[in-house]
């Protein structure tokens, strides 16, 4: 993994084209990226930082060492467990052979956020030519095949490629419907229930407990089904798609994906109000998205699971993403760890212990335990009824009420 140069290019605000930002070289021996802005681009007066938190404009840049060498918008724009497995089947290599730059270079037009990376200031604007949803039942056939490691129809693949370059482990691929780019979630193999099904019902769930979730469908092919979000980070404008900025909240916090007993809310939390532009409605609505976590044992809530919206003035809180039950067999210890550190409790997920937290949220102890009488009670009262109306029969909501039961206190 030599040394590689490669020139980063950004989507300015309300532009269907992106314009050169500078250079980035990476040492992947060393695992040392440095950035540079480039002269022209710091004099437009509509440029962005590329990454507001670790390269503001106007600052010199500095070296980064934490994830392999990448500054976090870097990081966050490259593709995770799912995209790197699908690039690496197209080139037929092992994923851990392909470098970090590799990556970068090699995903396409769909990467979350408004970056892109080229070999060259000559090199064209990618393709963003995503499959359709009429395209889903091939699409499905080569998510089944990548996931259980059988050989993938090349046809088939290339559409699941030209989507895939989104974060997170399971099968999924952007497509276009209705005018509009959507991520689609598909079932794995290892699912014993339909988790597209019971993602569905979890965002709809958190939807009517007052928590900000993108539109969302549950659409059904072949029999399987397909769990539709709306890209939040895309909007269609004349001769393509505007992009946003983003950042996860790894990023806005420059933590390394390996330093798990540093992620805090608490440190995200002090992130938002230095950098939100909503910081009260921002930290009110991420205390309310912990709590939530907490009733419907998502575990799942690192931080790159909680992502922001970049704007030229800051950031804001993006909607939820990525909300899972995960399963409890009836009768064993009710207590279980968030992967975040929330207050003197550390990670448990106690309500008390995110009580105890309020004040870094900008809450009087009298508000949080309003806003967490509120989320239980909506939690206790709904979860039934929403994943009973979308074909949960009720030996399956049996099966799911210890993951939907409340944390202690």
């Amino acid at each position: 993994m030599a040394s590689q140069s490669l020139y980063v290019f950004c989507y300015l605000p309300g532009e269907v084209a992106a314009v050169p930002a500078g250079r980035f070289d990476h040492d992947g021996v060393a695992g040392v990226g440095m950035f540079a802005y480039g002269r022209r681009y710091a004099d437009r007066p509509n440029a962005l930082a590329v990454d507001s938190v670790a390269l503001p404009l106007g600052v010199a840049p500095v070296p980064i060492a934490t994830n392999g060498g990448l500054y976090g918008a870097f990081r966050d724009a490259s593709p995770d467990y799912w995209g790197r497995l699908v690039i690496a089947s197209g080139l037929k290599r092992p994923a851990e052979a392909l470098s970090e730059t590799d990556y970068l270079l090699y995903a396409n037009a769909t990467r979350i956020g408004n970056l892109d990376f080229r070999s060259s200031l000559e090199d064209s604007e990618p393709t963003l030519g995503p499959p359709v949803f009429q395209d889903m039942e091939d699409l499905l056939i080569a998510a089944e095949d990548l996931d259980a490691g059988r050989p993938v129809d090349e046809r088939r693949r290339l559409m699941l490629e030209q989507g895939s370059s989104l974060g997170g482990a399971r099968p999924k691929c952007t497509v276009q419907l209705d005018g509009e780019l959507w991520l689609a979630k598909f079932p794995s193999r290892n699912d014993r229930i339909s988790m597209p099904r019971l993602e569905f019902g979890t965002m709809s769930l958190a939807a009517r407990c007052g928590l900000d979730v993108p539109t969302i469908r549950l659409e059904t092919v072949g029999g399987r089904d397909v769990f539709l979000s709306r890209r939040f980070d895309r909007e269609a404008a004349a001769g393509g798609w505007v992009r946003r900025g983003y950042l996860s909240a790894l990023s806005l916090a420059q933590w390394d994906e390996r330093d798990r007993d540093r992620w805090s809310y608490r440190s995200i939390a002090e992130r938002i109000r230095k950098f939100s532009v909503r910081p009260s409605a921002d930290l009110h609505q991420l205390f309310l998205r912990i709590a939530f976590n907490m009733l419907v044992r998502n575990t799942d809530d690192h931080p790159r699971n909680h992502g922001f919206l970049v704007e030229r003035e800051g950031i804001a809180l993006a909607p939820l993403f990525d909300v899972e039950p995960a399963p409890r067999r009836p009768g064993l210890g009710s207590d279980f760890f968030l992967a975040m550190s929330i207050g003197p409790q550390g990670r448990l997920a106690s309500l008390d212990n995110l009580r105890s937290a309020a004040a870094a949220f900008n809450l009087k102890p009298a508000a949080a335990d309003d806003l967490l009488l509120r989320m239980r009670t909506c939690v206790a009262d709904s979860w039934r009824d929403e994943l009973g109306k979308i074909g949960f029969d009720e030996h399956a909501l049996d099966s799911l009420a210890p993951s939907f039961g409340r944390p202690a206190h």
